[in-house]
């Protein structure tokens, strides 16, 4: 009887921890060093170029990065990771997320591949502009 109840609990955290998150993001990791410390089914995103400072993640669709807590300092929208990013990487595991420069998924954007990082927007789309300027994401449909 305790290894059926045992066995039945197992199954149920299994089912939980494969149940898809719609969204969720961090208020910051001061801790993480880099795309390394991206985990699986998530795009992360860094105050700072090059993977430094407070790390952010999220797994789904992002309408408006001021809905995203961030307590790293950042001064364009205190508390908020809108206009707060400086480098990301794709950790997903089904397809490209799009980063946008207006809330709703407007303005200007550019993609990320699975797998694929971007340390500096200026090297890596050629485009320094995008630096400090991401407000929402979304993944591919």
């Amino acid at each position: 009887m305790m290894k059926r109840k045992l066995g039945a609990l197992i199954g149920a955290a299994a089912l939980l921890a494969a149940a898809p998150v719609a969204s969720a993001a961090t208020s910051g990791e001061a801790g993480a060093t880099g795309p390394n410390d991206c985990p699986t089914r998530n795009a992360c995103f860094w105050v700072h170029s090059n993977y430094r400072g407070a790390m952010g993640k999220v797994e789904g669709d992002n309408r408006n990065f001021r809905d995203l807590r961030n307590s790293s300092g950042c001064t364009a929208y205190p508390g908020t990771w809108n206009d707060c990013v400086s480098s990301i990487a794709n950790r997903g595991t089904q397809c490209t997320v799009y980063f946008f420069t207006e809330a709703g998924y407007g303005g200007r954007w550019h993609s990320l591949s699975i797998g694929d990082e971007v340390a500096d927007f200026a090297t890596g789309y050629n485009d320094p502009e995008f630096n400090d300027a991401i407000s929402s994401n979304r993944w591919c449909r």
